[in-house]
């Protein structure tokens, strides 16, 4: 194939450079283009088109247990069909939003789910209680309505948070990494880092200003240049924090969501299961990836119905032929170009919560 034949309306540098930046996203551009064997000049003018078209954006992620998170919560169900998002909004609104540990919420005429990061299980109980009682009282919710499953991240494998790394590679024909080699939020006991306030001050910013340089992170939290520079490594180092490059997934015309709940054979453990990881990734490439022992989520998106129904099917009969799952998973199909992102990917509410920063100061005004 020629440097310049199109892929997706990409030309095939272009669709290196994206997948590049997705799949090293804590490396530096010198690094990336010498890896894929691409002048600077050349990568540099397509990273710049590429963010200024809209193609991708970049995030900073906490290493949620690290930093005194216990639990990956995550909420699916069907909502009265015979309501509406935009009443649904009106009235439950500004509560949603209000919740700062959900940092996912997205929905579609009558169904939804979300993805939240919590301390602990009371925490979010304070969320979910008003959420049902506001939902129930305005009949917004099925006659199945919605169900909550919780993650702790010391028994769960996180194998893709954000990551669309084995997407791209599918998209674009590249090779891509296997799950274990790219896990950050591993499981297990992990002890809770200590953070100076400068260095709390710096992860703010980090999360905050993603695509900024260090002086303007400086400038935003009041601390120096160098302080931002040796906590930033610091935390790539630790793993306190980690970066991650999101593609546009409309651009790149994938068109379906998939939201995946599935309960596992309990006689099966998680470890004796393991080959079932690489097929996941090889056929649907979630972007979320979340199990533990008994059950686990996935989030996937895909170009058509057609191509994730193959790919859907394939899995259910190595599945079933494994007796790795004893009834039918919960799935919810989305249409992208319909659906509704109530709360868009935010992790900065929760963090200014956990690291007891005032959200109504400017972090630089904080002492």
């Amino acid at each position: 194939m020629s440097d310049e034949e199109p892929i997706y309306d990409l030309s095939q540098n272009e669709a290196r450079v994206l997948h590049s930046l997705v799949k090293w996203p804590d490396e530096t551009d010198q690094a990336i283009h010498s890896q894929i064997g691409m002048k600077k000049s050349t990568f540099s003018s397509i990273k710049t088109r590429l963010k200024e078209q809209g193609y991708y954006e970049r995030y900073y992620i906490p290493n949620f247990p690290k930093i005194g998170f216990e639990l990956f919560m995550v909420m699916f169900g069907q909502l009265n069909r015979f309501t509406s998002i935009e009443e649904r909004m009106r009235i439950a609104g500004d509560t949603i939003k209000s919740f700062v540990e959900d940092f996912l919420v997205v929905s579609e005429s009558n169904k939804a789910f979300n993805l939240s990061v919590s301390e602990n299980y009371t925490e979010y109980a304070k969320n979910s209680e008003k959420f049902f009682k506001l939902y129930s009282e305005n009949k917004f919710l099925s006659k199945e309505g919605m169900n909550i499953q919780a993650f702790p991240f010391q028994l769960s494998r996180i194998y893709s948070f954000l990551d669309y790394e084995s997407l791209l590679a599918k998209l674009f024909g590249f090779q891509s990494e296997p799950y274990e080699n790219r896990m950050v939020i591993q499981p297990g006991p992990i002890k809770r880092v200590k953070l100076t306030k400068a260095e709390r001050k710096v992860l703010v910013g980090l999360i905050q200003y993603p695509d900024e340089t260090d002086t303007l992170i400086a400038d935003e939290v009041g601390v120096s240049r160098n302080t931002v520079a040796n906590a930033k490594r610091k935390f790539l180092k630790k793993k306190i924090c980690f970066p991650r490059v999101v593609p546009n997934l409309d651009k790149l015309g994938y068109k379906m969501l998939v939201f995946n709940y599935r309960k596992f054979n309990p006689k099966i453990s998680l470890e004796n299961r393991s080959d079932a990881i690489e097929k996941v990734r090889d056929l649907l490439a979630p972007h979320f990836y979340v199990s533990k022992n008994l059950d686990g989520f996935m989030v996937s998106a895909h170009k058509d119905f057609e191509s994730y129904n193959s790919a859907y099917d394939e899995l259910m009969k190595y599945y079933m032929r494994n007796e790795y799952i004893l009834e039918e998973p919960v799935t919810y199909q989305i249409s992208i170009p319909d659906m509704v992102i109530i709360k868009p990917i935010n992790f900065l509410p929760m963090i200014l919560k956990i690291l007891d920063f005032d959200p109504d100061i400017p972090i630089a005004d904080q002492n």
